[in-house]
Order: C-alpha cells, then structure tokens, then sequence
C-alpha cells in the first residue's frame, strides 16, 4: 500500500470527516445503552502536523489550523459537534505535544473516556504492519482495543457485536477509484444482510465525479436502506485538483443526524473555504441527501 494518511493529517477533509464522527458518536450515546464502535481502518492513530511529510504537502494549513483561526463570536455560533471536536484537539495537543493530530481511533477511545459509564466498546483494525505497530504503541493506554487486521476480512467477522448496537468506520487509503468502490459497496452489502440494525459511515473522496456519481448508482441499487450522504467541497467539481471535496455515507445514521449533519457542514464551508477557489456558496458547496430512504 502506498498512501501515507501522514501526508494529509489534519486536511479539510479529516476536520469534516472526525467532526461528523464526532457527532455519530454523541447520538449514539444519548440513548445511555452499550453499543460496539469499529474503525476499520485505523492508520497510526496520531500524526505529526511537524512531520516531513505534513509539511511537504501543507494540507492542514487548509484544515485545522484554518479552523483554530476562527474568532471566539463565529465559535459561540458553532455547533456542538464542531465545539466537542475542538475540545478534544485541545487535550490532544495538552496530553501528546502542539503539533499531534487525532486520527479516528483516538476520537473513539477519547469519546469512551468521556462517557465510561454508557458501556461503550472500541475498537480499531489496521492491516499494514507498520501503521499497526504505530497504532498499537500510541493508543495503547487508551479505552481501545487494536487489532492487525484486515477490514474485508475483519468488519463481516465481528458483527453483530454482543451490544447489538453500534457503528462500523471506515475510512480507506482509496488507490484505485473505481475499483475501490466496487469492492467497499460488496462488504457494506456483505455487513448490512449480517446486521441490517448496525451503523455504517463511508468516507469517499470527491475528486472524481464520474467516479463518485457511478458509485451513488452502485449504491442505489443495492438493497440497503436509509442511505445518507454528507458532501462538502471547497473547489467546485469541474476545477482539476488532487481533491475537490470530501464526503461521507451514513446507513442507518441516528435520528436527525441529518440535520446535524446541513448544520455542521453549513458552518464548516466558510472556514474551509480556498483562497485560491471559485467563490462557492454554502449551498452549491455542501450537500447532505437521502441517496435511498426508509
């Protein structure tokens, strides 16, 4: 495997992608009942943003530090979620050093330390040797349990856990596009007929629209119900970059997730925004949609 998340730790698509985990896991723990967290692809679980490679590419001058940049009047109007995800920056920056930022096993194991008595479980998978041995060494203090493991193998294998209830995270390196979807739609399919109950959230790139509208279709024509995706894109679709936007696919996402979700992104695209972008709109650069209903 040749991606590094390092590269790209902290970008704008990790500042929406960890906020909306952020606010999974909030609605999932408000009905004070036990239910299982996965990240099925678990990375290091911390990363440098004074590494060779965070800052050869730069990219989380665009994600959050732009977003630590906002006044405390735009931070009073921002929602809980965004306010939750900065808290916990700010102890991971007091607990590591200044320069870490959380991968998403960190928010998981962060969330249940938070909350130690809803009975919340995590645990995280990673199947490249090294990011495993880095994993397994950051977080293994944490209310974590880390595995070297492969997702395709590992998700169908795990569930239904014994809390029945849950979230399965996925968040993969995206190689090859096309075929990178194709096989991800298989094993949500796969996970979805073994648990039909469960939560699943999908990140996926928007930086190939062809790509992505061709998975949408994929997706539809699955038998998999309430289906949800959360766009945000800071260059329009037309504009060639390496990465016009980030999105998220939530199955069976929490009630009024949704809505959380229009919040979130409505407030995250001004200070998201490129200097160097065609001005977009917090209409024409955020969409969240029902792909399928109930």
């Amino acid at each position: 495997m040749n991606y590094k998340h390092a590269y790209h730790a902290g970008n704008f698509a990790d500042v929406v992608k960890h906020i909306l985990l952020v606010q999974l896991l909030n609605q999932l723990s408000q009905k004070n009942k036990p239910f299982y967290a996965l990240d099925a692809y678990g990375g290091r679980g911390l990363y440098s943003l004074s590494s060779e490679e965070a800052r050869k590419t730069g990219e989380a001058e665009g994600g959050i530090k732009a977003l630590l940049k906002l006044d405390d009047t735009k931070m009073a109007q921002a929602p809980a979620a965004v306010k939750d995800y900065l808290a916990g920056i700010k102890q991971a920056k007091a607990t590591y050093d200044n320069k870490v930022y959380p991968g998403s096993p960190w928010w998981i194991a962060h969330h249940i330390e938070k909350k130690p008595d809803t009975g919340v479980r995590g645990e995280a998978f990673e199947a490249k040797a090294s990011e495993y041995d880095a994993l397994n060494y950051q977080l293994y203090k944490l209310p974590i349990g880390i595995h070297h493991r492969d997702a395709f193998e590992g998700v169908t294998a795990v569930i239904p856990p014994a809390e029945r209830r849950g979230l399965i995270f996925l968040d993969p390196p995206y190689e090859q596009e096309h075929k990178d979807f194709t096989r991800l739609i298989n094993l949500l399919v796969a996970a979805y007929n073994k648990w039909p109950q469960g939560t699943y959230a999908l990140w996926f790139p928007i930086k190939n629209i062809e790509a992505v509208e061709l998975f949408y279709k994929k997706l539809k024509r699955t038998e998999m119900r309430r289906q949800l995706v959360c766009e945000l894109n800071i260059y329009p679709n037309d504009v060639a970059v390496g990465l016009n936007g980030t999105g998220l696919l939530v199955i069976n996402p929490p009630w009024q997730f949704d809505s959380h979700a229009r919040e979130i992104l409505r407030f995250l695209q001004p200070a998201l925004k490129v200097a160097d972008a065609p001005e977009l709109t917090p209409d024409s650069a955020t969409n969240v949609r029902w792909l399928v209903g109930e």
